[in-house]
């Protein structure tokens, strides 16, 4: 399983990978923002290496590509700016230091600011980068921004038909788009590399950003049929899943505790669908 840092996104990398090994995660995503501020305290990108290493976890994706495309934060949500508005060279500059093998790409524009010629351009120019790092680049839809659904996301990865081009699928963000369950069966095999696990209410916490960002609860929890969308990914060949839960009441925890509830959630709703959840 990997440890997506929205579930501990209030401490340090160093926290961060000690509550991934205690809680038994064996992957760890990294966000730019948490690497930002570790490099500015001095900590260099050997020494998350290292302090990964000897827990025994391994540094696989770096979360939160946006400088893809020429809008990285969205314009009417300044608060995200320090979060998300980091240039690409970053994203490699990490995948480099950390060893990572994928990038997690999102699009933060409003819609329509981007037109989908131009999504696909960029999306291309950033797999042929990735390809000369050997990196793959998972894409991910987001329904308040320009991408917003499965299909649009897929629409992308199809058009430039890159083979390390790819999807991350985000369980909240499916279930409150446009939750197309055949629409799963027209992804490509090997297509989808990660999936993004949270449950919720059906009921939506303020404004959709908000809900997103706070509201958030553990697989299992919440509302959404996520046990037959699961088993459904888990049937595609997908083996890499993990929580990712931006929740105000995680971050009111230690980010062990965080951790550990997280895996505690995910593992059984893994292994109530025959999944290993290794």
């Amino acid at each position: 399983m990997t440890l997506w840092p929205a579930c501990v996104r209030t401490h340090s990398v160093r926290d961060q990978i000690a509550a991934a090994s205690q809680a038994g995660f064996s992957g760890l995503a990294m966000n730019s923002a948490t690497y930002v501020a570790a490099r500015e305290t001095g900590m260099s990108g050997a020494q998350m290496v290292r302090q990964a290493s000897d827990h025994g976890v391994r540094i696989n994706w770096i979360d939160a590509v946006t400088g893809w495309l020429p809008v990285r934060y969205p314009p009417r949500s300044p608060e995200l700016k320090d979060f998300l508005d980091h240039h690409i060279d970053t994203a490699f500059e990490m995948a480099s230091e950390l060893g990572a093998e994928s990038l997690l790409a999102i699009g933060c524009f409003d819609h329509g600011a981007v037109d989908r010629r131009h999504q696909v351009e960029c999306f291309g120019e950033l797999c042929n980068r990735a390809a000369d790092h050997d990196l793959r680049v998972g894409l991910e839809f987001i329904p308040m921004w320009g991408i917003p659904t499965l299909r649009a996301a897929l629409e992308i990865v199809e058009a430039v038909n890159a083979s390390n081009g790819g999807l991350v699928f985000d369980t909240w963000h499916f279930f409150r788009s446009d939750p197309d369950m055949e629409l799963l069966g027209a992804i490509p095999e090997a297509k989808t590399f990660a999936v993004q696990m949270a449950d919720a209410s059906w009921q939506i916490s303020g404004n959709l950003l908000e809900d997103c960002l706070a509201h958030r609860r553990l697989p299992g929890e919440g509302e959404f049929p996520l046990g037959s969308l699961i088993a459904r990914l888990a049937g595609m060949g997908i083996t890499d899943f993990g929580p990712e839960i931006f929740s105000a009441a995680l971050d009111e925890l230690s980010a062990g505790k965080a951790a550990a509830l997280c895996a505690q959630s995910t593992r059984k709703l893994l292994e109530n669908n025959q999944i290993n959840a290794a």
